[in-house]
């Protein structure tokens, strides 16, 4: 009887240790972006989920792209193991935690290239078959459970296809509108260009490459809309997760006579609307002299918001910031402004200003408003009006403890985007 009692217990230990073993899954995440090429928020969500994913015990890999003729500072003369070479269009950089393959892509550089250009090279990326055979490649070799797909702009719109041959369960995450339309973007005032005959023939043909994932999640609700009004993912499993984000390193506070600072952080383009912002905070300036407009990053329109600036002593670029010098930044400053004139999904800049307890003035445009609320986590502006904008910034300046309470309320919604629960989410989905 003893002996039995010792075999059923074996027997448990071992079906209890096969249990635990399927909770640990090889995952690919693919993004056409990625360290060190990182641009936006669509980047800085992969590295979170695939951190995540890793501190969950899970093996992670990740495809992205790299551009040409331009070599990464680390070598990638022989790959993981320290065998074969890579050729020169793949290469496999290999940290404590993750495989990354780059895979060249002319994507980088595609706005230095002259309309026509881009127009073939759009047709190309949805068409790839040489990034189609070298990630089935991949992925064939890797035997993973599942892959998570995000942009793929740029590795080509055959990658669902790949995925689905191989047999391998497939989540898509959306992060803006790329396929409904090209350009990714939708701006303020042209809502029609994604309703052209060209746009329409265009997101016909993306629906059909990318088919229907197991599952496909987006970050907002209107960005949801907008996929479905496209007839996208008919037969996936659709769900609204918005973006995770980790835990603040430090809260912001504002102090009693302190300069106030507004903070804009992000890309510098036409679309995100800085020129707006300066016009704005040009206006309060002779009301509030203690005030200072800081803007941190980098891009094609930073030349020009610089002449919008002038010799404004007042507002000061910062250029691109890291990690540690961007938490840095929520602490310090008074009010995050997000002037945008793009319909935006879930921007990544407001969760985290939430998780660091700053508060936040944003246009009033696309998913936006599903995480400020009706103004309880942040104050909303009229898209495009300088006049709302400047109203808005001189409330947050005169009314502190109004301020004091948006921060409140939406550093108390930001806990259930933590990052454990958004993995949660995700190996549901998965299994």
């Amino acid at each position: 009887m003893r002996g039995q009692t010792v075999l059923t217990s074996k027997i448990t230990n071992f079906s209890q240790l096969l249990i635990n073993r399927v909770k640990f899954m090889k995952i690919c995440l693919i993004n056409n972006l990625y360290e060190p090429y990182a641009r936006g928020g669509a980047e800085k969500i992969t590295k979170i989920i695939a951190n995540g994913l890793v501190k969950a015990g899970h093996e992670v890999f990740i495809i992205t792209t790299s551009p040409y003729f331009k070599q990464l500072k680390i070598t990638f003369a022989k790959d993981w193991r320290g065998q074969a070479n890579c050729p020169p269009s793949l290469a496999l950089r290999r940290t404590s935690e993750l495989r990354i393959y780059y895979l060249n892509s002319l994507y980088h550089n595609l706005n230095k290239y002259p309309k026509v250009l881009r127009l073939v090279w759009h047709i190309w990326n949805m068409f790839n078959f040489i990034n189609y055979f070298r990630i089935k490649k991949i992925l064939k070799k890797a035997k993973c459970v599942a892959v998570v797909t995000n942009n793929l702009m740029g590795l080509g719109f055959l990658t669902p296809l790949a995925i689905r041959r191989l047999k391998i369960k497939h989540i898509h995450l959306v992060h803006d509108l790329q396929l409904i339309h090209p350009a990714g973007l939708l701006l303020f005032g042209q809502e029609n260009m994604i309703n052209g005959q060209w746009a329409r023939n265009y997101a016909g043909l993306c629906s059909r490459l990318f088919a229907s994932p197991k599952a496909v999640i987006f970050p907002s609700r209107w960005l949801r809309d907008r996929h479905l009004d496209k007839i996208f993912f008919i037969k996936s499993k659709r769900i609204v997760l918005p973006n995770p984000v980790a835990p603040a390193l430090a809260v912001a506070a504002l102090k009693d006579n302190e300069i106030f600072k507004f903070l804009y952080l992000g890309q510098i383009e036409k679309h995100k609307g800085l020129n707006l912002l300066i016009q704005a905070y040009k206006r309060i300036r002779e009301k509030f002299p203690r005030t200072e407009l800081i803007i941190a990053g980098v891009g094609s329109g930073l030349e020009q918001v610089k002449i919008e600036a002038g010799r404004d002593n007042s507002i000061k670029f910062l250029g691109r910031q890291d990690e540690a010098q961007v938490n840095k930044l929520l602490s310090v400053c008074q009010s995050l402004v997000v002037p945008t004139l793009c319909y935006e999904n879930c921007p990544t800049v407001i969760l985290e200003a939430f998780s660091a307890g700053l508060p936040v003035l944003a246009a009033d445009l696309g998913g936006i408003s599903e995480l400020l609320g009706e103004n309880t986590a942040g104050l909303l502006f009229r898209p495009g009006n300088v006049a709302d904008l400047a109203d808005k910034m001189s409330w947050a300046i005169e009314c502190p403890s109004d301020l004091t309470e948006l921060a409140r309320v939406g550093k108390e919604k930001v806990k259930q985007y933590s990052v454990e629960n958004y993995i949660k989410e995700l190996e549901g989905l998965i299994n």
